[in-house]
């Protein structure tokens, strides 16, 4: 099945025509998820199973055609926006410099100066550091770690979480999880899966099978029956 006819199929699934907006889009697609959805269904387990299957490929047509639209600033099957004829693109121009760049032995020049004044002041240290009686060694080398720095191991900073857990808030959930299918108040939904917030921290998920969450289990240990 080719691209194009893979979205002309879910525009008939929704029951849209090419070329309707966004928000009618989303709109129509939540209204199908909540009709095929398994927690919202009863009857035989071939009936489930055959509304699972249509749910699962609403999901991958709809995920798709969202990326399509986040990568042309349309949905598939919608008219392109051409730019005005009568606007004409103008390269860039580029001024040069009026001021030369300094020669090669300027540079030079330069470099060596201020090696000649770096070792000039090292040796003026050592000097000094030899009349008072003290050692020319590098503090650095005599000194001892100092309890600000710490340890090599209290340095190292705690690896960020990869997996969901209670608690977390909206921020980590994003970072692990990416952006929702849909982007509720207090619930986001990835297809049939879902997370729920309160005062933007995670009480609750539900990881389906056709499309899981990064997490070790379907729901937590303290999910609503």
């Amino acid at each position: 099945m080719g691209r194009e006819t893979d979205f002309l199929d879910l525009y008939r699934i929704l029951g849209l025509n090419p070329g309707c907006g966004l928000a009618e889009f989303k709109h129509a697609y939540r209204r199908r998820v909540s009709v095929l959805h398994p927690d919202r269904r009863s009857g035989n387990s071939r009936n489930n199973v055959i509304a699972a299957e249509r749910l699962q490929h609403l999901t991958a047509l709809y995920g798709a055609a969202i990326e399509f639209e986040r990568q042309h600033g349309r949905l598939p099957g919608a008219a392109r926006v051409q730019p005005p004829q009568d606007v004409a693109v103008r390269p860039p121009t580029f001024q040069r410099s009026a001021t030369p760049p300094p020669s090669r032995r300027l540079r030079w020049l330069l470099v060596a100066l201020v090696a000649a004044a770096s070792l000039a002041w090292l040796l003026w240290n050592s000097e000094g550091s030899l009349r008072n009686g003290e050692p020319g060694s590098v503090a650095s080398e005599s000194q001892p770690l100092s309890p600000a720095n710490g340890t090599a191991g209290e340095r190292a900073t705690t690896a960020s979480p990869s997996m969901l857990e209670l608690g977390m808030d909206i921020d980590a959930v994003r970072a692990i999880q990416g952006d929702p299918v849909i982007d509720g108040a207090d619930q986001w939904e990835y297809g049939p899966s879902w997370i729920r917030f309160e005062n933007g921290k995670v009480v609750d998920w539900y990881s389906s099978p056709l499309n899981p969450l990064r997490t070790t289990t379907m729901q937590p240990a303290h999910a609503h029956d």
